[in-house]
């Protein structure tokens, strides 16, 4: 398969589906407090490039027009546990791609594409400010992992390569709640470690309708900078993620 047989491919195919799921829960409480946001979305498009050993492709994907017409199956979870100061959170994310691609005097290409992610970190309330703001840094672990398949509809693979990788993060939250049931979370971490950096920014409205729920929107905003191998067994992925966020968050 020629390189640019690959090129017209792989503009197809990454997604790296991550998201800041949020719990508004009665902070500074002595019981446990719980929260869970299943099946959030973030529309995200992707800027940047991806390198499979000496073979580079841009990325140029937005979502509607390129990623949601191609996705198979998506899954999302994000659970909070919070106590007085102390915050723990987790988060998955699962996403199957399975788009095509007509190759000019040539066989239709299937892909199979993969991606899995876990976060594990934990936070903890320092100081409020302004009577109406809670600063809160966060520390925690981030896992990726993708898996690409590529092959003509009938025969063998021609490409079958899987990548993981973790990265350590550290940052900051803040909860501001401006108005009744209002609430803005807005976070910022720096992960390094399996990449060479990641950067993740987002803002996120919360509005609690009920005592035992929530719905949310925002933005989010990642970068990230991973290299890893040399010459055939070369993997990179250098790419800004950005795109808006909705959900909803259960409590109890």
């Amino acid at each position: 398969m020629r390189k640019t047989s690959f090129i017209i491919v792989f503009n197809f195919i990454i997604i790296n589906l991550a998201s800041h799921a949020l719990a508004r829960t009665e902070r500074g409480s002595d019981e446990w407090q719980f929260a869970l946001s299943p099946l959030f979305l973030w529309g995200m498009s992707v800027d940047g490039t991806q390198q499979i050993g000496d073979v580079s492709a841009p990325l140029e994907l937005n979502f509607k027009d390129d990623l949601l017409d191609n996705m198979a199956a998506v899954f999302t979870l994000h659970f909070e546990a919070q106590k007085k100061d102390l915050a723990f959170f987790t988060e998955y994310q699962y996403v199957k791609l399975e788009p095509s691609s007509e190759i000019p005097n040539g066989p239709t290409i299937d892909v199979d594409f993969t991606v899995q992610k876990a976060e594990f970190g934990a936070g903890y309330r320092v100081s409020t400010w302004w009577g109406n703001t809670d600063v809160e840094p966060i520390l925690g672990l981030r896992w990726t992992y993708q898996d690409l398949e590529i092959g003509p509809q009938t025969g063998s693979n021609l490409l079958d390569s899987n990548e993981s990788w973790w990265d350590v993060f550290a940052g900051v939250r803040l909860w501001t709640q401006f108005i009744d049931k209002w609430t803005l979370i807005s976070r910022g971490d720096i992960g390094v470690g399996g990449s060479d950096f990641v950067l993740n920014v987002s803002f996120i409205l919360d509005y609690q309708f009920r005592d035992w729920g929530s719905a949310f929107v925002g933005f989010r905003w990642m970068d990230y900078d991973y290299d890893n191998g040399s010459g055939l067994d070369r993997y990179a992925y250098d790419a800004t993620e950005q795109g808006p966020l909705m959900g909803l968050s259960l409590y109890w």
